[in-house]
């Protein structure tokens, strides 16, 4: 949903069960206009909400002149300040894809355990016996 019809647009979704509430929806109109602003985006898109145990992420795109090429990807937890996510690899990609299993968390701190298959085998041995 681009930032400048942000606040419309949540209306239209609001049918699928998942709303933000009146005070994240004010937060998130004001700060995305701050983050366009403060990072000389052309465009901010607010791409949604992820559901954590603890917290919840805000995810937004920011688009600067070439929409293709300049693009940046932040996250919030409570929809007034914004992080950068960091530029992933497809090496990050798969050793998280490994290491990230069971529910999301929702705290950035929070450091998922690898399982090795070492450990599978030894589990899979427990389980038969």
């Amino acid at each position: 949903m681009d930032s400048n019809s942000l606040y419309y647009s949540l209306d239209l979704v609001a049918s699928s069960g998942r709303v933000l509430t009146v005070e994240q929806r004010t937060a998130l109109h004001t700060s995305l206009l701050i983050l366009k602003k403060n990072y000389k985006f052309q465009r901010v898109m607010f791409w949604g909400k992820i559901l954590g145990i603890t917290r919840d992420y805000f995810i937004a795109q920011g688009r600067g002149e070439d929409e293709i090429k300049d693009q940046k990807y932040l996250y919030s937890l409570n929809c007034i300040d914004w992080l950068l996510l960091p530029f992933t690899t497809e090496s990050m990609i798969e050793e998280v894809s490994k290491a990230a299993k069971g529910h999301f968390i929702g705290d950035p701190s929070f450091v998922y355990e690898q399982k090795i298959q070492g450990d599978r085998e030894e589990a899979a041995e427990e389980n038969k016996t």
